[in-house]
C-alpha cells in the first residue's frame, strides 16, 4: 500500500470503542502515514456519497485505496494484511484472527451485530 494517494482513506465509526480498538491495534496510521483515517460521524458528505453507491457505513467500515473501495469484511481483511508489517507477534495474531483468518468473513456480521449492541449500551445511535 502506498501512503501518498489523497484518495486513500479509512472511514470508520469513531464513537465505536471496538472499531477504534481495531484501528489502534492495526497501527495503520503509524505504518502508512499518508492514509487518511476519517470518523464517519464527522464526514456526512462522504457517508452520503458512499450510501448512494450502496455502502452502508453502519454495517461496515470502508477502506479506499487508489480509488477502489473495500467494504466491511474485505476492509478488515486488508487492515489485517497491512498489520502484518508490525513487529509484534501478538498484534499480527489478533489482526489475523479478526480480519484475515478463513472464518473472518463469516464472523464479520456477528462482530458488527455486537458493535450495534455495544453502541446501544453506551447510548450512541447509528451514524446518520
Amino acid at each position: 500500500m502506498t501512503g501518498g494517494d489523497r484518495s486513500d482513506y479509512l472511514l470508520y465509526d469513531g464513537e465505536c470503542p471496538a472499531c477504534s480498538a481495531y484501528l489502534a491495534m492495526s497501527r495503520l496510521q503509524h505504518l502508512y502515514p499518508g492514509l487518511r483515517v476519517l470518523d464517519a460521524r464527522t464526514e456526512p458528505g462522504l457517508v452520503a456519497d458512499l450510501r448512494r453507491r450502496g455502502y452502508e457505513i453502519n454495517i461496515g467500515m470502508v477502506l479506499c485505496l487508489g480509488g477502489k473501495i473495500h467494504f466491511g469484511a474485505d476492509a478488515t481483511r486488508l487492515i489485517a494484511i497491512f498489520g502484518h508489517a508490525s513487529p509484534s507477534w501478538w498484534r499480527r495474531f489478533a489482526l489475523t484472527a479478526i480480519g484475515s483468518a478463513p472464518w473472518s468473513a463469516r464472523l464479520y456480521p456477528w462482530l458488527n451485530h455486537g458493535r450495534g449492541i455495544l453502541l446501544r449500551l453506551l447510548g450512541r445511535g447509528p451514524i446518520a
